[in-house]
Parts: C-alpha cells; sequence; structure tokens
C-alpha cells in the first residue's frame, strides 16, 4: 500500500503543470423556425411587390450552433475562445456567405481585473453597447430592425481581422474598442493599408435598475470588400448584399455610425429607447445621413409572458439623390415603423412568439424595406406589413 503511493506521487509529479488547469468546452445553441406574412415583397429595388407567404429561419432569434472554451491559467488570467456558426433550418445552408464559422470565431486572452483581448471575426462596439436597447434584438424580431439595418444593430455585417478590447466590469461601467485591418499591403493596387478597415468605441453603464450604452464604428472603403472588389480579405468581405439593404446599393466609400440606448426598469415593466446616427459615403462623392428615434417598452405578465412595443422614427438627409434612386425622390426621406411581439416561454429552453411590424415611407421616401422579408416594397407601394409566428429551442 504504501509503496502504490510512493509510486502515485512520482507519477502526479511528472505530469505537466499546464494538465493540472480547469478548462471547459461548451457546446451550445438557438434552433428557430416559423411561418411568416408580408406584403408589397419586391425582388429588388424599383419592381412591383406582391404578397409572401414562407418559412422562416432564425426571425426571432438567428439560429446558430457553437463552441465555448475557457481554460483557468491560473492568477485571475483566462485563455478563452468561441467558434460560432450560423445555419437556416428551413433549409440547412450555412449563412453569413456560406461561412463555416460566420457568426464568431475568436480566440484570446483575459484577466478578471483588467479584461479580455480577442482576435478574429467579431461585432463592433455600437452591436455590443447599444443593440441590447432596441426591440428587435428583445422580443419585435429581425422585422423589427430599423429601415436597411442602416446602424447594423442587427448585424447586417461582422467585421473580420479584428483585434478588440472588453474591460472588466468596474462598479457597473464596462467599455471596450475594436480595430479591424484591412490585411492589404500599403502599396497594393486599391489604396492599402486603410482599403476597407474599421475601428469602433464603446461602453456601457448599470446601476439597479437604470442602463445606458453608447458606441460608435467607422468603416473605411468596405465596398471594396464585394465579390471582385479591390480587397475582398478585409475588414467587412461580401456583406452589403442583402435586397433589403437599400442604402447599399451604391459603393460605399466610408460609413460611420453613432448610437445611444437606454432603459429603466420599475416592477415588471421597462421603458427603453435608442437613438442613432448613420452616415454613407459614397465613391461618387454623394452621401446619404439617416437619424433613428426609438422608443420601447414591455411588461412581464407572468415569469413565463413578455409583452412589447415599439415606435421608430427615421429621418434621412441625401445629398446627391442619383446614389440611391428608387429609395428617395427629395433631399429628407422620413420612414415611421411600429414593433409589437409577444414571447411565452414554454419551459426554461423553449420559447413561442409572435410579432407583427408597420413600417410606412414618408416625405419623399419611395420604398419601405422591413428587414429579412425578403424585397423591399417596390414601386407604388410606399409601405409594408409583416407578421411572424414561430418556436425557438435553446441548447
Amino acid at each position: 500500500m504504501r509503496r502504490s503511493a510512493v509510486l502515485a506521487s512520482v507519477i502526479a509529479g511528472m505530469m505537466p503543470v499546464y494538465a493540472l488547469a480547469q478548462s471547459s468546452v461548451t457546446l451550445y445553441g438557438i434552433v428557430d423556425a416559423g411561418v411568416s406574412y408580408g406584403n408589397n415583397v419586391a425582388p429588388a429595388l424599383g419592381q412591383a411587390g406582391a404578397r409572401k407567404i414562407q418559412e422562416t429561419s432564425g426571425v426571432g432569434i438567428p439560429s446558430r450552433w457553437g463552441l465555448r472554451g475557457v481554460e483557468d491559467l491560473g492568477g485571475g488570467n483566462v485563455a478563452v475562445f468561441v467558434l460560432e456558426n450560423g445555419f437556416s433550418v428551413a433549409n440547412g445552408t450555412l449563412l453569413q456567405g456560406s461561412r463555416e464559422f460566420g457568426r464568431q470565431s475568436y480566440v484570446g486572452l483575459g484577466n478578471k481585473k483588467l479584461g479580455t483581448v480577442t482576435l478574429g471575426r467579431q461585432y463592433e462596439s455600437v452591436v455590443d453597447f447599444v443593440g441590447p436597447f432596441v426591440s428587435a434584438r428583445q422580443w419585435g424580431t429581425q422585422y423589427g430592425a430599423h429601415v436597411g439595418d442602416i446602424d447594423n444593430l442587427y448585424t447586417t455585417f461582422r467585421l473580420n481581422n479584428t483585434v478588440k478590447y472588453q474591460s472588466a466590469n468596474l462598479s457597473g461601467f464596462t467599455f471596450g474598442g475594436l480595430y479591424a485591418f484591412s490585411n492589404q499591403g500599403a502599396g497594393s493596387g486599391g489604396t492599402g493599408f486603410s482599403n476597407n478597415s474599421a475601428w469602433s468605441v464603446g461602453g456601457s453603464y448599470t446601476s439597479n435598475a437604470f442602463s445606458l450604452g453608447v458606441g460608435h464604428f467607422h468603416l473605411s472603403n468596405p465596398s471594396s470588400g464585394a465579390t471582385g472588389g479591390s480587397n475582398t480579405s478585409g475588414a467587412v468581405a461580401g456583406d452589403y448584399t442583402s435586397p433589403t439593404d437599400i442604402f447599399y446599393v451604391r459603393p460605399v466609400a466610408s460609413q460611420d455610425v453613432t448610437g445611444i440606448g437606454v432603459s429603466y426598469a420599475l416592477k415588471g415593466f421597462t421603458l427603453g429607447g435608442a437613438y442613432t446616427y448613420a452616415k454613407l459615403d459614397y465613391t461618387d462623392h454623394t452621401s446619404f445621413a439617416m437619424s433613428n428615434y426609438e422608443v420601447n417598452g414591455k411588461y412581464q405578465f407572468t415569469p413565463a409572458l413578455v409583452a412589447g412595443v415599439a415606435a421608430i422614427y427615421s429621418v434621412g438627409n441625401v445629398e446627391g439623390a442619383s446614389s440611391i434612386a428608387n429609395v428617395s425622390a427629395g433631399q429628407h426621406p422620413h420612414w415611421v415603423q411600429f414593433n409589437a411581439g409577444l414571447l411565452y416561454s414554454l419551459s426554461r429552453l423553449t420559447d413561442v412568439y409572435g410579432a407583427v411590424v408597420y413600417q410606412k415611407a414618408l416625405n419623399g421616401a419611395l420604398t419601405a424595406a422591413i428587414d429579412n422579408i425578403g424585397g423591399p416594397s417596390g414601386i407604388n407601394s410606399r409601405f409594408q406589413v409583416a407578421t411572424t409566428v414561430g418556436v425557438r429551442h435553446k441548447f
């Protein structure tokens, strides 16, 4: 018995130190599917629209599966990674340009006091810090995103080649920033180091019932990442392609978005809102800017039942209307949108949901464009209605 104990001690002493560190890898995901209806859905800008009934995937919350890993390195330090795939339940195909891990893919190091640095394909700061305050990201579904998702709060695109910092929680404050490399040489045929690069910064504060988030991001020549562009390996690659992203119909020289979100919870009721300002400078030296104003509220009727409503008003400013033909006939197009949604939890992991979204183009705006419904409203139809019911399961 004594000899066996001595032998066990010798073997333990020969084991590498890293084998004693605690680590974990978690498989997780969401499977979301439903049936949706939309009216005045056109296949492209300037064409005629028609009603559309379809089976949908990921309208409530985008379907995904992923692997999340954490290794304790000791002294409050950790190594982390995430590999996250987006897919369609309706047909089993990959999303995000058929990328294997198109939603997120990163690895990094963190410290419980100093924060975390990660490298890979990630979200920018407006998504991180302002996105949680809009109705679309809570109960309003993807159809409830702001017109054309011009502020990217529903992640029309993610950023490649990023180095990202996220602080620890400092008495309710958190902050972070990101830089996305173009991965192009300074003398290359495009415009070099800044050709299809990006950066972002943001922060948040939470105290009891009150929460606040702010963020800003800048993209430099993102349209060069389109097929046949001058830098398809840069920060944005192939993401300006959705038929509802009506503001990306011309090549974009730069894009800037600034946003702020706020919420206050009182018993079962939460009142919130967000403001975003987005500006697109096109390569033909014209531009388009839009301010989005959203007010939303939700009420927790029971632990299982949540309902919400939101109103969104979007005000555009056109400098050179030819850049967005079939979108605006004047310099100051407006859009109004109303979201209503219901979420009922059947269990800790399974929900059913429903939502109705109405969007109307006003004051020279020619096109409504509910996000992901399948297309803009088309000629002679300046409004859209979208309804959806679905079920989602988390694991």
